[in-house]
């Protein structure tokens, strides 16, 4: 038995490499640029309707037995071959102009019936479709200076170590399960990076596009696209049927593909390849079209397997990044093997974080490289890790990973300490410039326990503020942390969703005038017990002053100055939600999909010599959607109840963002209302824009996005009578307000990768609450933005 297994493998092992031995491998390129080319169809003239097709990398094999092969590639010359006369591997094609595009057709376009016909079995093909599958990959990402871009002379001299050499280079090995319909494991078992002797990161290349051409949008950068393989996509793109040919028993469609004139909208060009077996997307080669200073190409190789679905086997992707000097291009490639479709997989057998790492870092040395590479490294690629290890471990780049979690917090890493960013220097209508320091503690000291404070100066109120904080990290899946803090500070009045908000850049921020000073001691924990959930629980006490002239009537008592304590708990559901872990920091990765969040806070009298028993509830809901064609729609539904009469700071207000001295449009807030316009103890707002993208024009500079909002609240405020010496309104009718705003109006390029982005909006507020001056019910607002196009 021993001996039968032993000569059964040593058979197999013998035809395995005597069949590789009878392949001829051979690869197309470009012959003026050198850019390989893909999808390329090659016909063996020895055999009728028998065939291949170059691959992602422009490579293909040829059996010993065929003498002659035709190639063509829509574009470039088709050339007739002799196996033996082929003395090199490489063959090139010329570009050459096709007339194709030139001839007028009559009747109805041939493309048209075949992508309607892959519109048509767009579910049956698509591979998310699929109840569950596993897949592992390799993936191979570099950044290049771009050599399409003409680059200054003095580049050569400066970056002539990089010669024969990328800026940068990255593999991973990685094995993915997906069960639908949306869990997801991509577990990382070896990863290689340029100068980094042990990276706690990995880049995966497959995640910089969509794993499938069939989304009726395809989202590059948070930029959608709408797919040419999509309904009524007939309208919106302008199709030619390039190329057809038989590749086994089936027939190949090569339709090209760009937007249609004067359309505007965010849209891709190039090649799709139809197979008419399931008319399942074989291959294609898409670029974005007329994007700006960023251009975004993938590319996509599928397969069929068990001779029923159609799974993709090849990924790349090419971003070129910036014009002219300075260029760079980062090219990813991903190659998919050992694919198993249905396997019994459970929502148990997923974690909470998708993108795990190894404890262990399987790099340089690891078993795994020559199983998984498709290809040994070229001699550009291997100088790259010699040369760019050499730079990383002159420079120690490792230590800069350490960086990561602390930028994550606006924190900047020294030994022993960060420095808080946000805690040097914003602006505020109360305090005027407002400069301080912040300390923290970091890992040098002690291991996930952070010691730290604060202090700060107002310029304009002229008063000092402190405070201080412990912060525990408990390590583990379910990402639980303690602060305690403890604050002698200035706060905004009153509990709106955006207010508690410290980014030191949120203009809304600026124009807060109405002040609490509080000192106040809490405690939080925040936790990710459930997947799709995220929780707090806290407990804080404040003394409370408020810095307005303002008196409360409680009991029959006139009050200022009060004692609130509470305890809070906050659940926030995301759905779809992807948490990856990128540098040590767990993070959520950006989705259109609905986001809730809930706040419950319960007044705790004489707890802590607090004054009030209450229950207060807030609740947001946010989601976007896509029309297509029509553009995207961003909404929030704001919604806040409180049990019983409380002072002004601890009511609803704030809500409005009308400053005529700082007049920014600011998301999520009335535009038309000023800050502290309305009062209330219960309400309910909506807040819609509508993004039409390039709607006038989508060429040149003069490119502006067009955004429609329509705003509208109602609320209400019982015990109006309770509070004295302060001037408010009530929104016991509807509120409506409409806008129009333009962005990116004025572009200004900004270190040749974007442009800095100046729009100017328009809002008007009518109905009940219409002002009788007719010029106040007007808002004109500008806005700041960056863009790649």
């Amino acid at each position: 038995m021993i001996k039968t297994i032993a000569f059964t493998l040593t058979f197999v092992f013998i035809s395995i490499a005597s069949y590789s031995q009878s392949q001829k491998k051979f690869k197309l390129i470009d012959e003026d640029h050198g850019h390989v080319i893909p999808f390329a169809n090659v016909i063996f003239n020895d055999i009728k309707n028998k065939g291949t097709a170059t691959d992602i990398d422009g490579v293909f094999f040829v059996e010993s037995t065929i003498k002659t092969m035709t190639i063509s590639y829509v574009g470039y010359e088709t050339k007739t071959l002799h196996i033996s006369s082929l003395k090199h591997p490489t063959i090139t094609l010329k570009q050459e102009v096709s007339a194709l595009d030139e001839v007028v057709l009559e009747g109805e376009n041939p493309a048209h019936r075949i992508i309607r016909l892959a519109v048509a079995n767009k579910a049956l093909n698509n591979p998310e479709n699929l109840n569950a599958f596993t897949y592992d990959s390799y993936d191979k990402v570099f950044v290049d200076v771009n050599d399409d871009a003409p680059q200054k002379d003095s580049l050569t001299e400066d970056q002539s170590f990089l010669k024969d050499a990328y800026v940068f280079i990255t593999e991973t090995i990685a094995k993915h399960k997906y069960l639908k319909p949306r869990f997801t494991e991509d577990s990382v078992i070896a990863r290689r990076t340029s100068g980094f002797k042990d990276p706690n990161f990995a880049i995966l290349a497959n995640s910089f596009q969509p794993f499938s051409f069939y989304d009726d949008h395809i989202s590059l950068f948070e930029t959608d696209y709408l797919n040419p393989i999509s309904k009524n996509s007939t309208k919106k793109y302008k199709f030619r049927l390039k190329d057809e040919y038989i590749k086994n028993q089936d027939t190949v469609f090569v339709i090209s593909f760009e937007p249609k004139a004067n359309r505007n909208f965010e849209g891709l060009e190039g090649l799709l390849y139809i197979n008419s077996n399931q008319y399942a997307v074989e291959s294609v080669d898409a670029t974005t079209h007329n994007s700006g200073k960023i251009d975004f190409t993938i590319q996509q190789k599928y397969k069929f397997i068990n001779d029923q679905y159609w799974f993709p086997e090849q990924l790349n992707f090419v971003i070129i990044l910036g014009e002219g000097f300075g260029s760079l291009k980062y090219v990813g490639k991903s190659y998919l093997t050992n694919i198993t479709v249905n396997p019994p997989l459970k929502k148990t057998d997923f974690p909470l974080v998708s993108l795990t790492l190894p404890d262990n870092n399987e790099g340089r040395l690891s078993r795994y490289w020559d199983q998984y590479r498709k290809d040994p490294l070229d001699k550009k690629e291997q100088r790259t890790y010699v040369l760019i290890d050499s730079i990383g471990d002159e420079i120690h780049l490792d230590k800069y990973l350490k960086w990561a979690p602390s930028l994550a917090q606006w924190r900047i890493p020294f030994k022993y300490v960060d420095l808080d960013l946000k805690k040097l220097a914003s602006y505020n209508k109360y305090e005027g410039t407002r400069l301080g320091l912040g300390l923290y503690t970091n890992d040098d000291v002690f291991k996930n326990i952070s010691f730290g404070g604060y202090s700060a100066y107002g310029f304009k109120d002229h008063t000092w503020k402190y405070g201080g904080e412990v912060l525990v990290d408990i390590p583990g899946e379910k990402d639980i942390s303690i602060s305690l803090k403890y604050k002698n500070d200035v706060r905004e009045t009153g509990t709106y969703s955006e207010n508690s908000n410290e980014n030191p850049f949120s203009q809304r921020h600026w124009i807060a005038s109405q002040m609490d000073a509080i000192e106040s001691f809490s405690i939080y924990t925040d936790m990710k017990l459930w997947r799709n959930i995220h929780w707090n629980i806290g407990f804080n006490t404040a003394n409370v002053t408020p810095l307005y002239n303002y008196q409360f009537i409680n009991n029959g008592l006139s009050i200022t100055n009060y004692i609130n304590s509470e305890i809070n708990v906050g659940v926030g559901y995301h759905v779809k939600e992807q948490l990856v872990n990128t540098f040590g920091v767990v993070t959520r990765l950006p989705s259109d999909a609905p986001v809730f969040n809930l706040i419950y806070s319960r007044g705790l009298k004489g707890t802590f010599e607090g004054d009030f028993n209450y229950n207060k509830f807030k609740i947001t809901l946010d989601h976007s959607f896509t029309t297509k064609g029509l553009g995207k729609t961003t909404y929030r539904l704001d919604l806040g109840y409180i049990d019983t009469a409380l002072p002004y700071g601890l009511l609803f207000t704030g809500e409005g963002s009308l400053d005529k001295n700082i007049p920014f449009v600011v998301k999520h807030y009335f535009q038309t209302v000023t800050p502290y316009e309305f009062l209330s103890d219960r309400y309910a707002n909506i807040f819609t824009t509508h993004n039409f993208g390039r709607l006038l024009n989508n060429k040149g500079l003069f490119q502006p996005d067009v955004l429609l909002y329509n705003n509208l609240g109602i609320g209400s405020l019982e015990h109006a009578s309770n509070h004295l010496e302060i001037a408010f309104k009530t929104k016991d009718n509807l509120f409506l307000e409409t806008g129009l705003e333009l962005q990116n109006l004025i572009k200004i390029p900004y270190l040749n990768i974007g442009y800095l982005g100046i729009g100017i909006g328009a809002f008007y507020r009518y109905g009940y609450h219409n002002l009788e001056n007719s010029d106040d019910n007007f808002a004109f607002k500008y806005s700041i933005g960056f863009s790649f196009k």
